[in-house]
């Protein structure tokens, strides 16, 4: 099927067929050809305004803008990818301040747990003669409480730790996820 390519309607002067063979010596000169049309696929010839327009409408109609330089199947993919990603990224987080509030928890019942316990072997070993076993036994299990209360104090430093980590990678990511999901929104 041939295509018949007409002139753009806006075009103020335009050569004729005899003016442009007379200029270039009766050879066809490309360059006299009107840059108002685009050749789309193998035979569309359409004026560049209608090229542009129809293009796009085409990316507002997938609701996004296009990325720059990138083909449309990569654009899709990394959609695709996106939309994966950052679901999966919130239940990641989700799961972890479920975690760390359930670690958290358990931390304060042992230290809890240490503190009494340091309190009551403190006061059994007071009571207690000085030289008998029990009194010792009791001193021994007021320590090892004092030793699991720090150990605990300093799982608490690592927890505050990782949190702030945490929050610094969510502030890092946060940005690009939003970004991401605008450009990338349905």
């Amino acid at each position: 099927m041939a295509t018949v390519a007409l002139p753009p309607t806006g075009a103020a002067t335009q050569a004729s067929p005899e003016d442009v063979s007379a200029i270039s010596g009766g050879a066809a000169d490309p360059s006299g050809i009107d840059s108002g049309w685009v050749v789309l696929g193998k035979s569309d010839v359409v004026p560049a305004e209608l090229a542009a327009a129809a293009a796009d409408a085409g990316h507002r109609q997938l609701g996004f803008s296009p990325l720059p330089m990138l083909p449309i199947w990569v654009q899709m993919v990394l959609g695709g990818v996106v939309y994966t990603a950052v679901p999966f990224y919130k239940r990641v987080r989700k799961a972890e301040g479920e975690a760390i509030e359930n670690v958290e928890t358990a931390l304060e019942a042992v230290e809890h747990a240490a503190e009494v316990t340091e309190k009551l072997a403190a006061n059994v070993a007071n009571s207690l003669p000085e030289n008998g076993t029990l009194h010792k036994v009791a001193e021994e299990i007021e320590y090892i409480a004092e030793v699991v209360d720090q150990d605990a104090q300093k799982v608490e430093i690592i927890i505050k730790k990782i949190e702030d980590v945490s929050n610094q990678i969510d502030a890092a990511v946060e940005p690009v996820i939003e970004e991401l999901q605008k450009e990338f929104k349905p």
